[in-house]
C-alpha cells in the first residue's frame, strides 16, 4: 500500500517534470551562446585595423599618459551595422568623451564587450541582448572625431576579473555570420 503510493507519486513528479521540460529548454536554450563569440560587424574578407597618423588601432598599442590601448579599431563604413558579439545585458548606452556613442555589455560568464565611437546606438541600459541583435552604426564619435580618422568600430573584450583582451585572439578564427548559427 505504501510503496503503491510513493510510486504514483514518483510518477506523478516524473510526468510533471517531463512537461515542464520543454517549456524549460526554450526558454534555457535562447539565452545560450549559439556560438562562443561572433565578429561585431559583417565584413566581407578579413579584419582591417585601423593604422593611420593618428595612432595604431592594434590592441596595446601605446596612448597619451603612458596609456595602452585596450581595444581594437576595427575600419568599416560610416553607418555600417554592429552587433553583439555575446547575449547579455547592457550595461551603459550613452555617450563619453573619449569613446564617445558607446555601448557595454555584460554576457553570463562576467566577460565584458565594449564598442565605441558609434554614430547611432539603439539598445539602452538594463536591456537583454542576444547575440548577433543589431546594437548600433559605425561612426566617428568621441575622440575619433576628427577629418582625418576613418570611420571605425573601437571593440574591448573584458574577462570576468576586468582584464582587458585582445580581440584579435578571438576574432581572426573563422565564424559565421554574425546572429546565425554554425551549420545553418
Amino acid at each position: 500500500m505504501i510503496g503503491e503510493r510513493i510510486e504514483r507519486t514518483i510518477k506523478r513528479i516524473l510526468f510533471a517534470v517531463l512537461l515542464s521540460l520543454p517549456v524549460f529548454l526554450s526558454i534555457s536554450l535562447s539565452y545560450l551562446d549559439r556560438r562562443y563569440i561572433v565578429p561585431p560587424l559583417k565584413y566581407r574578407k578579413e579584419l582591417a585595423v585601423r593604422n593611420d597618423l593618428w595612432g595604431k588601432g592594434t590592441f596595446g598599442a601605446s596612448r597619451s599618459g603612458g596609456r595602452r590601448h585596450k581595444g581594437v579599431d576595427l575600419l568599416a563604413s560610416m553607418g555600417e551595422a554592429v552587433y553583439a558579439v555575446r547575449s547579455g545585458v547592457v550595461l551603459n548606452s550613452e555617450f563619453q568623451r573619449g569613446l564617445g556613442n558607446y555601448v557595454e555589455i555584460r554576457h553570463a560568464d562576467g566577460w565584458v564587450s565594449i564598442y565605441g565611437h558609434l554614430n547611432k546606438r539603439y539598445v539602452k541600459k538594463g536591456q537583454w541582448i542576444q547575440q548577433g541583435q543589431l546594437i548600433g552604426e559605425v561612426g566617428k564619435s568621441g575622440n575619433a572625431n576628427h577629418r582625418l580618422i576613418s570611420p571605425h568600430l573601437h571593440f574591448e573584450l573584458h574577462n570576468a576579473e576586468g582584464v582587458a583582451l585582445d580581440p584579435m585572439l578571438y576574432l581572426n578564427e573563422p565564424m559565421a555570420t554574425p546572429g546565425v548559427a554554425v551549420g545553418e
